[in-house]
C-alpha cells in the first residue's frame, strides 16, 4: 500500500508575545557639572596622571571621583562605540570595590546610573529610527550600546532583553541566547520573562532538550499561564514525544475550549500517534486483536471530532480542507493494511468512511485549484479506491494522469 504525503507535520503553535520591540526610552540623568570641552587625548592624559597618583594613595577620595568622571567622559567621546567597553569595565570595577568614605560609593553609583542610561538610550534610539530590516552596520551599533549598558550596570533586565531582542531581529540567534544566559548569571533573581524567552530561543535554534527542560521548569512553577504550556507543547511536537504533547494539548483545551490552534495540534499529534502505533501492528506479522483494534477506531474517531468541531467553529479554507483530506486519505491507507490482519468487517468499513469523506474535500479542492496537479492526483486515487471507474478513467483522460 503507497502512502500519500500529506504534510502531516505537526501544526506548531504560533507565538506572538516574545521578542516584540519594546523601547521604553529612560531619561538620562546627569549631575555633573557643565565642564570645558576637551579633547579625548587631553581626557586620558589626565586619566593617566590620576592612576599613577592612585597607586600609592589608592583610597583618595577626590582622586577616585575624579577618575570615575574621567572614565565617563572618555568614554563617551570615543567612537565607534564599541570602544568604549574598556572604560566601561573600568568603572564597573570602581563601583564594586568597597570605600571607606561612603561618598565615593555613593558618587560613582551615579556616574553607572548616568553611564548605563546613556548607553541603552542610545540604542533605543536607533532602534527606534530602523522599526523595519537594519542593515549590519546599524544592527552592530545598536548592540554596542546595548553591550556598553549591561557591562556598566549588569544588573539591567531591561537592558539584557532589549539586547536579545536585537540580536533575535538580526537572527542572531546564539547571541541572544548567550545574552539570556548571561542575565540568569548576573541577576539576583531568576526572572521567568528571561527563562521564557530564553525556552523559546532554545526551540528556535534547535536545541530542543533545553527547551523542553526550561519550559518543563517553568511550567512546574507557573502551572496556569497557558503560554508556557503553548511553548512545551511545541517542544514537545518538534522532538516528536507525540504522547506528551498529547497530555498538554489535552490540558489546553479544557482550559481554552474555543482555541482551535489547539485542537489543529491535537489532532495532528493524535494522526502522528495512530500512524506509529498502525506502522508497528502492520510489522508485527500478526492478527490484531479486539482491544488494538478498538483502540485504533477510538483514536480516529478522536480525530474526527476534533476536525468537525474546527469545522463548525471557522470557515474551511483551502489549507484546513487539504490538511484534513490529507489525514482521511492517509489513514483510510493505512487501515487497508490493517483489516487484513484483523477480523471482521469494522476496519474496512471505516476505510471506505474516511476515503467517502474525504471524497467531497479533494473535490473541493481540484475545482477551487484545476491547475494543482497534486490535488487531482490524489482525487483520482480516491476515485479508484471507491471503485469509482467512470469518474477515475474520465479524470485521468482530461489530465493525462
Amino acid at each position: 500500500m503507497h502512502y500519500f504525503n500529506p504534510r502531516m507535520t505537526s501544526i506548531l503553535l504560533v507565538f506572538g508575545i516574545f521578542f516584540t520591540l519594546s523601547c521604553a526610552t529612560t531619561d538620562r540623568s546627569n549631575n555633573t557639572q557643565p565642564t570645558q570641552e576637551t579633547t579625548v587625548n587631553e581626557l586620558q592624559d589626565r586619566l593617566s596622571q590620576i592612576d599613577n597618583q592612585l597607586q600609592s594613595d589608592l583610597q583618595n577620595s577626590s582622586l577616585t571621583i575624579e577618575k570615575a568622571s574621567l572614565l565617563v567622559r572618555v568614554a563617551e567621546k570615543t567612537n565607534p562605540p564599541s570602544q568604549r567597553l574598556p572604560y566601561y569595565r573600568n568603572l564597573r570595577d570602581m563601583a564594586d570595590a568597597n570605600y571607606r568614605d561612603q561618598s565615593v560609593n555613593q558618587e560613582i553609583d551615579q556616574y553607572v546610573i548616568n553611564s548605563w542610561s546613556f548607553e541603552q538610550s542610545e540604542g533605543v534610539k536607533l532602534l527606534q529610527q530602523n522599526t523595519s530590516a537594519m542593515d549590519e552596520l546599524i544592527i552592530d551599533e545598536v548592540v554596542s550600546h546595548f553591550t556598553n549598558a549591561v557591562t556598566v550596570n549588569p544588573d539591567s533586565l531591561v537592558t539584557y532583553n532589549l539586547l536579545a531582542n536585537t540580536y533575535y531581529r538580526a537572527d542572531r540567534y546564539d547571541q541572544a541566547i548567550q545574552t539570556l544566559e548571561s542575565a540568569l548569571q548576573n541577576l539576583d533573581s531568576r526572572p521567568s520573562e528571561v527563562r521564557e524567552k530564553l525556552a523559546y530561543l532554545y526551540l528556535e535554534s534547535g536545541n530542543i532538550d533545553s527547551s523542553i527542560r526550561m519550559y518543563s521548569e517553568l511550567a512546574d512553577e507557573y502551572p496556569q499561564q497557558a503560554q508556557i504550556k503553548h511553548g512545551l507543547a511545541n517542544a514537545y511536537m518538534l522532538n516528536n514525544d507525540h504522547d506528551s504533547a498529547i497530555l498538554i494539548l489535552r490540558e489546553l483545551i479544557v482550559e481554552y475550549p474555543n482555541r482551535i490552534e489547539y485542537k489543529e495540534s491535537l489532532a495532528g499529534e493524535l494522526y502522528f500517534n495512530f500512524r506509529s502505533n498502525a506502522l508497528t501492528l502492520i510489522n508485527s506479522s500478526r492478527a490484531i486483536t479486539e482491544s488494538e483494534k478498538n483502540e485504533i477506531l477510538q483514536k480516529l474517531d478522536e480525530i474526527t471530532e476534533l476536525y468537525n468541531e474546527i469545522d463548525s467553529t471557522v470557515p474551511l479554507s483551502d489549507e484546513n480542507a487539504y490538511r484534513k483530506a490529507a489525514y482521511l486519505k492517509n489513514s483510510a491507507g493505512y487501515l487497508a493494511d490493517l483489516s487484513e490482519i484483523s477480523s471482521g468487517n469494522e476496519l474496512e468499513e471505516y476505510r471506505v468512511d474516511l476515503l467517502t469523506r474525504s471524497l467531497a474535500l479533494w473535490e473541493r479542492l481540484s475545482e477551487n485549484n484545476p491547475d494543482n496537479i497534486n490535488y487531482i492526483q490524489n482525487l483520482h486515487d480516491v476515485y479508484v479506491e471507491l471503485e469509482m471507474t467512470e469518474e477515475a478513467e474520465s479524470l485521468k483522460r482530461s489530465y493525462n494522469l
